[in-house]
């Protein structure tokens, strides 16, 4: 028997959750299948992301409460090659030598060291997205969802269920216990904490939601690789949220200030006085004070009527200050901001800002920052 109710497998009509859920786990792995039923003996049976090693046995047994042998699996699919995903591939092509399977080549240019050959190959467009045809007279389409997490990544569309596998993205961890099917807003945090840790910036993600926003016929349920399958309300709330989430590089500034705010504070003083050797200190003032709102670096420093403090995002507040404080001047002086900041930083043991200490050129006789 599968390890969990029907009830709780059901993620819509023809697709089902096989993987295994855990009480004790954090993070859960859910692998589906999707079957399409076609006239006669065209049955097509998909198996999305076919899991962690850990759960094989339990993944197989819940297939086959769908099948009489793994020999009725059609294809499989895979959103990128991490072994939680994939780590079930070879044991799945053990069982079924005949299996096919949907990947970009960058996921099988790494998944192919797990072992295992597949039937054949048919490789999706990370970037573009591709539609794929299946002998029950089905088709799916891949949604580009590049660098969520992976470069490859590719996310897959049933459009007759509306169901869109997404593989990590809107993927997330769950408290001890908690392994019901559907997602509810105290699930949130876990979400928030998962996308935080394993998606690299919050630009890629904008990109791969608004590409989920534009499928046709709108998608009704999302099913990812991790954590709660998402309707109704709450999957529109995390799609918005998910928008606009600090994750990986962009909450990178906030923190290292735990570790080096006061090494960054000193070097932005010690630019200051450089600044205020050549300009003028009302000056240097006259220009931070005049930041707009809209600049990052507002944000960052406190001005007042004789001197200006960084208060935090230190590493990405000097890589500003320089643009602020050399603009319109001559490319030694900024040189010499550059140079400041990058000597300060290493002798303070702070990672370097993004600041090139190469040689930099003139474009048109004006300096392009």
């Amino acid at each position: 028997m599968a390890s969990q109710p029907d009830s709780d497998t059901l993620v819509a009509e023809g697709c089902f959750l096989v993987g295994h859920r855990d009480p004790g786990r954090l993070l859960q792995c859910n692998t589906y299948l999707r079957v399409f039923r076609g006239p006669s003996d065209q049955t097509v049976r998909w198996c999305i992301d076919p899991g962690s090693v850990l759960d094989y046995a339990h993944v197989k047994r819940n297939l086959l409460e769908h099948m009489e042998s793994l020999r009725e699996l059609t294809l499989f699919s895979l959103n990128h090659q991490d072994p939680d995903v994939a780590g079930n591939l070879p044991a799945l092509l053990h069982d079924n030598d005949a299996l096919w399977g949907i990947v970009s080549e960058d996921t099988w240019r790494l998944a192919c060291h797990l072992g295992g050959q597949p039937r054949e190959l048919q490789f999706a467009d990370p970037i573009r997205g591709s539609r794929f045809q299946f002998p029950s007279g089905h088709a799916v389409r891949t949604v580009p969802t590049p660098f969520c997490h992976f470069r490859g990544a590719v996310a897959f569309y049933d459009p007759e269920s509306r169901v869109l596998f997404s593989g990590d993205l809107f993927g997330g961890l769950n408290d001890p216990g908690r392994i019901q099917l559907w997602g509810e807003e105290q699930d949130w945090p876990g979400i928030a904490i998962f996308h935080q840790i394993y998606m690299p910036t919050s630009k890629a993600l904008a990109h791969a939601i608004r590409q989920i926003r534009a499928l046709d016929p709108p998608l009704k349920i999302i099913a990812p690789q991790h954590g709660f399958a998402l309707q109704g309300d709450f999957m529109y709330s995390v799609m918005e949220r998910l928008e606009s989430l600090p994750v990986g590089f962009d909450r990178l500034p906030g923190e290292l200030d735990e570790a080096h705010l006061a090494a960054y504070s000193s070097v932005f003083d010690e630019v200051l006085e450089l600044a205020a050797m050549r300009l003028g200190r009302s000056e240097v003032l006259g220009r931070l004070t005049a930041i707009l709102p809209e600049n990052p670096l507002a944000r960052s420093i406190r001005v007042g009527p004789h001197r200006a403090e960084l208060c935090s995002h230190g590493v990405e507040a000097l890589a500003l200050l320089v643009d602020v404080l050399g603009r319109g001047e001559s490319i030694g002086f900024r040189q010499q901001l550059r140079h400041t900041i990058l000597r300060g930083c290493q002798s303070r043991y702070a990672p370097l800002p993004s600041i090139a200490p190469g040689l930099e050129e003139p474009l048109g006789g004006q300096w392009i920052g």
